[in-house]
């Protein structure tokens, strides 16, 4: 991996695939099994009340609360050893041979820079950690205070703008103007 003969790492739903330069150039197949539903919804569950900023969350920044549930060992997203399967075509039989292994670091290092990739990995959507986000987001039960209110009359005035009036739509417009040719 270190010194680049990791070649073509594609990262795809229950899938990765790469080519590694050796000998000669070898194919790797590694394929994840999918998340079961259950333990989908239950991740989602959990983290809902572990999102700190829903704003960094569309940024596609995770928590450290959401992090620490979506990397718990075992009950995570990353897949036990008995979820993932590996195929090369070096002529290695050992269960998982240099070529593999590389990849497998590749894959660790794209998800460092990219953790995003891991929902992808697993074929699940990170648009439902929001999917329970309103449960656990608080919500104001007041209004704010009279003196906190802008008054909307004249925006103009209170910005020291002048501001020009509002003309109406332009199908508004090619209305009024058909308008005025027929009466002519």
């Amino acid at each position: 991996m270190r010194n680049g003969s990791v070649l073509d790492l594609q990262i795809a739903p229950h899938e990765v695939t790469a080519m590694v330069s050796g000998s000669r150039l070898y194919r790797i197949k590694v394929g994840i099994d999918a998340v079961a539903g259950r333990h989908w919804g239950s991740i989602c569950k959990d983290c809902a009340g572990a999102i700190d900023s829903l704003v960094e969350l569309l940024q596609g920044r995770l928590s450290l609360g959401v992090m620490e549930r979506i990397c718990r060992q075992g009950l995570g997203l990353f897949p036990t050893p008995e979820q993932i399967r590996f195929q090369c075509s070096c002529p290695d039989f050992a269960f998982m041979c240099k070529h593999v292994a590389a990849v497998l670091y590749g894959v660790g290092a794209r998800l460092d820079r990219q953790p995003e990739l891991l929902f992808r990995l697993r074929g699940v959507d990170e648009k439902d950690l929001l999917a329970r986000i309103d449960d656990s987001l608080p919500m104001a039960n007041t209004t704010p205070a009279a003196s906190k209110v802008l008054e909307t009359g004249d925006l103009s005035a209170m910005f020291g703008l002048d501001m020009a009036p509002v003309e109406a739509p332009l199908p508004e417009r090619r209305k009024e103007k058909k308008k005025a040719k027929a009466t002519r």
